[in-house]
């Protein structure tokens, strides 16, 4: 039984986090440019927002698995 224990301990302190992913460090502009309408600037920045809050959705998806791994798969 201590040695199975031991064994566990072994294997829990082992684990390694992953690397984060790349595409979670990186960040938006909005690209607008000095003289575009206004319009333009619209659409350019909701997009960028957009893209921004799919990177946050994805990231957060990751991170949530990789702590349910480390959990034993329990929530």
């Amino acid at each position: 039984m201590r040695r199975a224990a031991s064994l566990s301990a072994q294997v829990e302190a082992s684990k390694e986090l992953p690397g984060y992913p790349d595409d979670c460090r990186r960040k938006e502009a909005s690209g607008v440019r000095i003289g575009e309408p206004l319009d333009v600037a619209l659409i350019r920045t909701d997009q960028a927002l957009g893209r921004a809050n799919a990177r946050v959705v994805r990231c957060g998806r990751w991170y949530d698995e990789i702590k349910q791994g480390y959990a034993g798969g329990v929530q």
